[in-house]
């Protein structure tokens, strides 16, 4: 295999680029929109009743919560199963995982209905509620994935690769386990 060689992005003319930032802002203002209208009329406009207790941005966070893990499989084929095609899409990888686990968690912010009371939801724990183990999970995953991102990145510690590399593997099953474990305790209540 010929050597990779890692550069910054070329995207054309500064057009082009300030097009795309531009496009990207006004899909971030729409998201922004709906929060806010969602927050302001409450979660029925999303389909949630007294019935049906999870509505469409429960969807779209678990979505985006099982798509991070997902996205970690393509440095995970390139370190811990030796894919030489992969290898260089890691860091990729690993920044996507990081960036689509925030977005879920910013979306599922949204149910908690006060944001406010986020720091009561992180540092009160009832270790019977599946829900404090994932704040774990979730938590443990960035830092993992961000060590990952460090030793694929910084040639001083590339020693240390594999091992967190099956770390950062076994955390990724962890987490989607975790969260698909949610439904099978909505259901066993």
């Amino acid at each position: 295999m010929t050597k990779m060689h890692y550069r910054e992005l070329y995207c054309g003319t500064p057009l082009r680029f300030w097009g795309g930032l531009a496009l990207l802002g006004a899909i971030v203002a729409i998201g922004m929109g709906a929060a806010y209208y969602m927050e302001h009329h409450g979660h029925w406009v999303t389909g949630m009743t007294n019935q049906v207790v999870w509505g469409l941005p429960h969807v779209f966070a678990i979505f985006l919560i099982v798509a991070a893990s997902g996205a970690l499989n393509v440095a995970s084929i390139g370190s811990v199963f030796g894919g030489p095609m992969y290898k260089p899409l890691g860091r990729y990888s690993g920044l996507l995982a990081i960036g689509l686990l925030a977005g879920g968690l910013a979306v599922l912010m949204l149910d908690l209905g006060r944001p406010d009371r986020l720091i009561v939801a992180m540092t009160s724990y009832n270790f019977k509620s599946i829900f404090a183990w994932n704040v774990i999970l979730y938590s443990g995953f960035f830092g993992i994935v961000g060590v990952y991102l460090w030793v694929m990145m910084d040639r001083t510690v590339n020693r240390f690769y594999r091992p967190v590399a099956f770390a950062a593997f076994f955390w990724r099953l962890m987490l989607t386990t975790g969260t698909g474990s949610i439904f099978g305790f909505l259901v066993a209540r």
